[in-house]
């Protein structure tokens, strides 16, 4: 797995965490809540590390013959 699919995917887990943290803060439940938040915090830094470090990564676009959109499949008809 690349580290921009990486990355997008620790932006996801925060995305979730960062609701569940604003669900459980209303019903006093901060114990639970600031702990979701904590590690979304954690999981947006880490997101945002792979995402800078995979900045220059070529584009799976860029890997295919000029005129080729997707990749060849095989279909039996």
């Amino acid at each position: 797995m690349s580290d921009g699919k990486l990355a997008v995917l620790f932006f996801e887990a925060g995305i979730a965490l960062t609701l569940i943290s604003m669900v459980l803060g209303p019903f006093d439940i901060t114990g639970w809540a600031l702990a979701a938040a904590s590690v979304a915090c954690f999981v947006a830094i880490a997101g945002m590390y792979l995402a800078f470090s995979s900045w220059n990564e070529p584009d799976e676009d860029e890997d295919r013959p000029e005129g080729e959109l997707h990749a060849p499949e095989d279909h039996k008809n």
